[in-house]
Parts: C-alpha cells; structure tokens; sequence
C-alpha cells in the first residue's frame, strides 16, 4: 500500500493486519507500507504448541526475504514491537531503521498478570462478550477510554481460542537478553505512552538503555494503544522516523557510488 520507502509495519497479540488501517492511510501518500498477518491470526497458519517469539521474527524475516526489498524500515507495536526487536537483532541486514512502540524486552510481573487473566476470560467461554472490553480497557489511557480497537484487534469471534491462547503463552514466555539486544545495529526509536500499563515507560527505558544508540519518545497521556488513540500523532511520529532514515541510507548509497 503506497509509494515510497518500504516500511513493513508488526502487530500485536491477537490482532490482523487491518488495525493498522487509520495508521497506513496517513502513511501510504509517503511510505510503501507491507503488513502482515502473523501466525494464529486473519488468513496465516496455526500457531503450534512450539512456535516461540524466534520463530515469528523468522516469519517476518522470511516476507522480507520473500518481497526481495531488504534492508527495510521496520515497526512494531506491543507484541509486533516484540516481534520486530529480533527480526532487528537475528537479521540486521535486513532491517534499516527500527521503531518500537508500546513494547517490552521481558514480560514484568504486571504484563504477565494481565495476559494470565486474558486467559482466564477466553477458559470461561465468554470470551466473545468480555475480552475485547477488557483488553480496550487496559489498551487506553483515561482519556481516551470509551474508544473502541481498530478493525482487526481482538476480534474473538473471528480468533480460535486455542490460537489466540497460543499467543499469550508465546508473550508471557518471551525474554530478550542484554545479549541479544545489543546485536540491534539498525537505527532504533522507542516510544511508550505516559499512560501505558501494560508496557510501562519503565520497560521502554530498559529497551532505550539496551539498544546502543536508540532514541526514546514519551507521549504524554497516551495509553498502550497511543497508535489508535491517536492516529495522525503515531503517524507523524512513524513517518519522521523512516523518511529520516531513508535520507541517511540514501547519503550513504551516494557516498559509496562516490
């Protein structure tokens, strides 16, 4: 979807490529944005009893490969920003600028606490009346509570509960080392609401901290779902990233051809 330099955009638990919907449409006039299904989700395969966070980075790995448009700008968000972090760290040269958002390195006990009651809900069978609520209630800041997900977020109706339950315990299981944080080399930006719960500024400095040279954005009274609450906002803020980005690869191209 667009022109320009290609950004391929990471979501999160339980949730398909369409919530990036308001996002891309700010984009596309500037950016060739690629999303994607990750596996348990919208039209990809089954999770499986094994697959582990490794394995859905390899996943996006793969498409990059696939598209043949390597090195790209990457973006993730929550679990995609989990997701996006080791594609940056496993495969670097197929990454040229990184965007981390709403995001954590290690699960703290609070985030851990969160997805085991998602579990929870989806064990009762009422997971079709009461996780979407749930998980809008603790996605957005005060005062943004009343909106309601994106097209594609947390649809239970349309998610099998066993692939959906396969997504929390590959969240809840993912632990990034200071190793392999430190085998991050592409440019990287880390942004967290003031009002997020469920990845906190706490864990988005300890990402700032392991990721050399990484920038951090805090954004004021944005919730964990800052990129819904305030789409034009996580659009500006994506959009200057990559085109500056793009502009140093382009510089160094140009030096190189020199």
């Amino acid at each position: 979807m667009g022109s320009g330099p290609a950004l391929l955009m990471i979501q999160g638990l339980g949730t398909d490529h369409r919530a990036w919907g308001p996002a891309m449409e700010r984009l596309a006039p500037h950016l060739e944005c690629i999303s994607f299904d990750n596996r348990g989700v919208g039209a990809a395969s089954d999770v499986g009893p094994e697959t582990t966070m490794e394995d859905l980075a390899d996943d996006a790995a793969e498409l990059i490969d696939a598209l043949g448009i390597g090195p790209v700008h990457v973006c993730g968000v929550s679990m995609g920003g989990a997701i996006a972090m080791r594609v940056a760290s496993r495969h670097p040269h197929l990454v040229r600028s990184l965007a981390l958002h709403s995001t954590a390195a290690r699960p703290d006990p609070r985030l851990r606490a969160i997805l085991d009651f998602r579990q929870q809900i989806v064990d009762t069978g009422h997971a079709g009346e009461l996780l979407r609520p749930f998980v809008e209630i603790t996605a957005f800041s005060p005062t943004h509570i009343s909106q309601t997900l994106p097209v594609g977020a947390t649809e239970i109706d349309k998610i099998n509960a066993e692939e959906y339950a396969a997504h929390l315990r590959v969240a809840t299981e993912q632990w990034m080392t200071d190793e392999e944080l430190a085998k991050i080399t592409a440019p990287t930006l880390v942004t967290v609401g003031t009002e997020d719960i469920l990845t906190t500024p706490d864990n988005a400095r300890d990402l700032y901290r392991g990721i050399a040279g990484a920038e951090l954005l805090v954004v004021e009274g944005g919730g964990h779902a800052y990129y819904a609450e305030s789409a034009d906002l996580f659009a500006s803020v994506q959009l200057g990233w990559t085109l500056r980005h793009a502009a140093l690869g382009l510089t160094e191209r140009s030096a190189e051809r020199w």
